[in-house]
């Protein structure tokens, strides 16, 4: 039906007028995170995508929530594994998008690598493998890449609240 727009993107209303600004800083952030991880996972950025998915499943209930602290922030304080939450590959799939196979094949990649391993529930990442000095390098790296994208942010004009 000529004239019939419901189906039509409707315009998206920008927060502020540096939605172009943060969407390009976000996006250099992004890109020097994986470029990081993939390095620490011979070049391959899907292997690093699941590792970073396990690792952020495993600790997520760590983060601050209403008025508790964060847990386990230092470099030097690697969560131990009794701390971990396991985690599915079902539900890796599921965040990431992936077909289930090819995730349960990085899987069990990582976890012939010593990076992660099985356990009632799912599986962990290797407090161990998290403590590594490559592994540390690609935490410091990102630091530097949040405080780049929040300086740049201020240069630009972007409130932080």
């Amino acid at each position: 039906m000529q004239g019939d727009t419901s189906s039509a993107p409707r315009p998206v209303e920008a927060p502020d007028d540096n939605a172009r600004l943060m969407a390009r800083l976000a996006t250099d952030f992004v890109l020097r995170s994986l470029q990081l991880a993939a390095k620490q996972h011979d070049g391959d950025l899907i292997m690093a995508i699941v590792a970073a998915a396990i690792v952020s499943a495993n600790t997520a209930h760590l983060n601050p929530i209403a008025g508790a602290p964060a847990r386990h922030t230092d470099l030097d304080d690697v969560a131990p594994n009794e701390a971990r939450r396991p985690v599915s590959v079902l539900a890796i799939a599921g965040s990431l998008g992936l077909p289930f196979e090819t995730t349960r094949r990085y899987v069990n990649r990582l976890i012939a690598s010593g990076q992660c391993r099985r356990v009632k529930g799912g599986v962990l990442a290797n407090a161990e493998a998290l403590s590594t000095p490559a592994n540390n390098a690609v935490i410091v790296g990102n630091a530097a890449n949040v405080r780049r994208l929040f300086r740049d942010l201020r240069r630009g004009g972007v409130t932080l609240d």
